[in-house]
């Protein structure tokens, strides 16, 4: 038995799952209707185009947008087959040649599915896991990852819809799943009746050892539900949602509704990197640390170069000691600061000690992460630091992109050029109001939260344009 394995239910699975029990084709008819168009056939003819091309990356990728509209339609597994055979990829190229050997096995279609949710590619993952409930309606499992499949492309009502199917026979992490789901959806009555059966559940396991996960999960539920509690109304946008969610700051997003709506929920897509607003952030910050009576006495930077350019420019801008992070050494009252959330991989700073924060100036939405920081700079799916080699706006010709060299000075070289810079003042930020108002639920500053920084997960209400 695995970790966790008496908190699910057995899975029996259904006759078309297995290899030795096939379907009986139905008798051929005499007068046979021609069959229908599918809907994806103009992306098999699209995908045949690219593979004679020799584009087996373009077609492939034509086949994905074909399974989205008709995951059924075999022609196209016979093209990705083909495709994954010529880029030399033999392990996923079996996935589909497993379909086409027997197309009524659910578990071929889960398999599927399952590469698919691995490699983030939930939009995919989704029609090989409909296809697979379709033939096996009783696998709890791909149930379960297409409900996550629907949240993390934030369907909270299809995710919502997956679970309740099972009526009620739900597993912890089925319950646990739907009830977050729930809250996102804003149907805290039910809700709240769900996280009580999950505590009675797990209180009634007292025999049980590595209940620890389990119990964390359930105060995530319930903290989650304590802050949504405290505002009057939500919106669909990022700074209410990584409120409640976290009780995380956000430093910079969008917030004006233009007339097509957010384009990521306030976040944003992909940013190119200024000095400027690096400066920009670094005052903000400052002054969200000061009128949030948060007691900084130094600067404690991840040790990858990019977090040590951001801490440094942070120490210049509070006037504070700066150092490097170790994993042995005792850091009290610091701003723990890291270019990217990726940085905070230390076990340590999953719990809140020693009146440490913990800084990110970048937050990729797209992507889970190990530890939720308090406070975030922005929130992006792609982010170019100043100092790296890329592409930048180009200042002289307007509309046009131009290729830029990495900047090889020394980190506190950078820093100080950065902090040098006087960019023209923003006024006061009116979301520090917001943040002053509901103090007390902040993680690693309020005092209503307990301990535990909860890991990034993308699931979340706020839709928003993201490369696919």
């Amino acid at each position: 038995m695995g970790i966790f394995d008496f908190l699910k239910k057995k899975t029996t699975p259904s006759p078309a799952t297995t290899d030795q029990q096939q379907p009986t084709p139905p008798p051929a008819a005499a007068n046979q209707q021609a069959p229908v168009a599918s809907p994806a056939e103009e992306d098999l003819q699209k995908a045949k185009a690219d593979f004679e091309a020799g584009n087996f990356q373009d077609a492939l990728r034509a086949s994905g947008w074909g399974f989205r509209k008709d995951a059924d339609y075999l022609p196209l597994y016979e093209i990705a087959a083909q495709c994954l055979e010529a880029l030399e990829a033999p392990e996923e190229q079996a996935l589909y040649e497993a379909v086409l050997r027997n197309p009524s096995d659910a578990t071929a279609y889960q398999e599927l599915g399952n590469y698919y949710f691995s490699n983030g590619m939930y939009d995919l993952a989704q029609p090989f896991y409909e296809r697979s409930l379709l033939l096996a309606p009783g696998n709890a499992e791909a149930r379960h990852d297409l409900a996550i499949a629907y949240a993390r492309r934030f369907n909270m009502n299809k995710a919502i819809e997956v679970l309740s199917a099972t009526a009620g026979a739900y597993d912890f992490w089925d319950l646990y799943f739907l009830t977050k789901c729930r809250i996102l959806n804003r149907e805290t009555e039910n809700a709240r009746d769900a996280t009580n059966e999950l505590v009675a559940f797990l209180d009634a396991q007292q025999e049980q050892d590595d209940l620890d996960i389990p119990r964390q999960k359930v105060a995530e539920l319930q903290e989650m539900l304590q802050r949504c509690n405290t505002l009057s109304e939500v919106r669909h946008h990022i700074r209410d949602w990584q409120f409640i969610q976290y009780g995380g700051i956000i430093l910079d997003y969008f917030d004006e509704e233009e007339e097509d709506g957010f384009v990521a929920g306030g976040r944003y897509v992909a940013s190119w990197g200024q000095e400027e607003t690096l400066k920009h952030i670094a005052r903000k910050l400052q002054e969200y640390t000061t009128k949030l009576g948060i007691n900084v006495q130094s600067i404690v930077a991840c040790d990858d170069r990019d977090s040590e350019i951001t801490g440094r420019l942070l120490a210049l801008q509070y006037g504070l000691p700066f150092s490097l992070y170790q994993e042995e050494g005792q850091y009290e009252d610091c701003l723990v600061v890291a270019a990217d959330s990726r940085h905070l991989s230390y076990e340590a700073f999953s719990t809140i000690r020693n009146n440490q924060v913990t800084f990110a100036l970048n937050h990729n939405w797209l992507a889970p992460s190990g530890v939720t920081p308090d406070i975030i700079g922005f929130m992006t799916q792609s982010y170019s630091f100043p100092w790296e080699a890329g592409f930048r706006i180009s200042e002289t010709r307007e509309g046009e992109v131009e290729k830029t060299a990495a900047d090889q000075r020394p980190a506190e070289v950078i820093a100080a050029g950065i902090f040098a810079m006087e960019p023209e003042l923003l006024g006061a930020s009116p979301n520090l109001e917001f943040y002053l108002a509901h103090k007390d639920y902040l993680k690693g500053i309020g005092t209503k939260t307990n301990d535990n920084r909860y890991n990034f997960t993308i699931e979340s209400p706020v839709p928003g344009s993201f490369f696919a």
